[in-house]
């Protein structure tokens, strides 16, 4: 058995790999079939030609995977001639009273010699060739005969062989004329005693024949027709369309996104340049003192960058300059100023200025020992106003709230 099981999973696999045509996929619902046929069917050996044959009934579904390959569920039954002809063969003593005397319900695989060795040109074939292999369970109904399916077990399995001659009708090839002759062995170790054998191999005396013819509904495709169509890599015009649509899209998109990346390159180099120019500059602190001015403007600022609100690494020497000049004038009292560049929202920009000079409040405090009483903090929000660049009105800047002399004076403090 495991033998026969193999032999089909290879001859499968070999129909797929000798596939000649390329196929449109389908969908699971596609290339689905049924069918319907009667004929007849009688023991293989030892039957009487003319009085042993019986009268059958066989249903089908079947799916065809590839153009080659393809699987089927059948049930067949046999006709109850008994209750009326008094035939004395062996055959027929205790026969059943029922209807049908038997069921065999099998699984197939099929095999479509035509578009193997023919090659598949996109449409069936007014005639074709199909070989079947599969298994089955074959059931007794009623009282069990003395042999055919078994003595003592109405339950057997059965290996089936046979071929399929179809004709296929229409231009659409929707229905197919089907004759289907098959032999088919009955797996017991009890069937056909009466002829002398108990072996479960495949034995002719262990079998039966049957010829049947009917009809076979092919449903209609997802792609419109009732069979695989094939694909040249040709596509319709709707389609390359659609297509050439999608990659002018994809190219817009892409040159959108290259100049993009090409500005903001461009904006990272000049603040590189920027930065690099103002590092290399003296860093000069001025702070005028004048008569009966209530502020003064120091010199150092805090510059961030789009959206940030901490102080970077290049701007702590402006922090450490007010902190050294707020040590050196004890009396001097100093309010940061935040500001933020006019993009965005506006709310969000004011809360924005805050943390700026909140920022740089913490670093006075927390690292210069800054006494909280001589800061203040204020946001100023959204400003176009301190410079022409908007990167240089991201800002914060020191405002000394109270001159401590009459005179002018000022001082100077250089750094690298």
């Amino acid at each position: 058995m495991k033998k026969i099981l193999l032999n089909l999973a290879m001859a499968a696999t070999v129909s797929a790999a000798n596939a000649q045509v390329s196929v449109e996929g389908s969908k699971f619902t596609d290339n689905w079939s049924i069918g319907v046929q009667a004929g007849v069917y009688q023991p293989t050996v030892g039957q009487n030609v003319f009085g042993d044959n019986r009268a059958a009934i066989n249903i089908e579904l079947q799916k065809q995977i590839t153009p080659i390959f393809g699987l089927g569920v059948n049930y067949m039954v046999g006709i109850n001639d008994n209750n009326t002809n008094k035939k004395t063969h062996l055959f027929y003593k205790n026969a059943p009273k029922t209807a049908f005397d038997f069921g065999n319900l099998g699984v197939n695989g099929l095999f479509n010699l035509s578009n193997l060795f023919a090659g598949y040109n996109g449409t069936p074939r007014n005639f074709e060739v199909v070989a079947r292999a599969g298994v089955g369970m074959i059931s007794e109904f009623g009282k069990s005969y003395p042999y055919y399916v078994g003595c003592n077990s109405r339950n057997n399995i059965t290996v089936d062989f046979g071929a399929d001659f179809n004709w296929n009708l229409g231009e659409d090839k929707a229905w197919s004329i089907n004759l289907k002759p098959s032999i088919n062995y009955v797996l017991s170790n009890t069937a056909f005693k009466s002829f002398g054998s108990t072996t479960t191999s495949l034995n002719v005396n262990n079998s039966f024949i049957t010829l049947l013819a009917g009809v076979t509904y092919h449903f209609g495709n997802s792609n419109g027709t009732h069979s695989f169509v094939i694909n040249n890599g040709k596509y319709n015009q709707d389609m390359i369309d659609e297509m050439n649509d999608q990659i002018n899209q994809l190219r817009a998109a892409n040159r959108n996104l290259n100049n993009t990346v090409a500005d903001d390159q461009k904006t990272i180099d000049d603040l590189k340049n920027q930065l690099a120019a103002e590092k290399a500059k003296d860093k000069t602190v001025t702070t005028t003192t004048v008569v009966n001015q209530t502020t003064t403007q120091l010199a150092p600022m805090v510059i961030y960058g789009l959206g940030k609100k901490t102080v970077d690494a290049s701007q702590r020497p402006s922090v450490a300059m007010i902190a050294t000049y707020m040590k050196n004038n004890p009396q001097s009292k100093v309010r940061i100023q935040g500001y933020a560049s006019p993009e965005g929202n506006p709310e969000l920009n004011q809360k924005l200025s805050e943390a700026r000079a909140q920022a740089v409040y913490d670093i006075l405090v927390n690292q210069y020992g800054i006494s909280k009483s001589r800061l203040e903090v204020k946001g100023m929000g959204v400003t176009d106003e301190l410079f022409d660049e908007n990167d240089w009105n991201r800002v914060a800047t020191f405002i000394e709230t109270n001159p401590k002399s009459a005179t002018t004076t000022t001082t100077t403090t250089t750094t690298k």
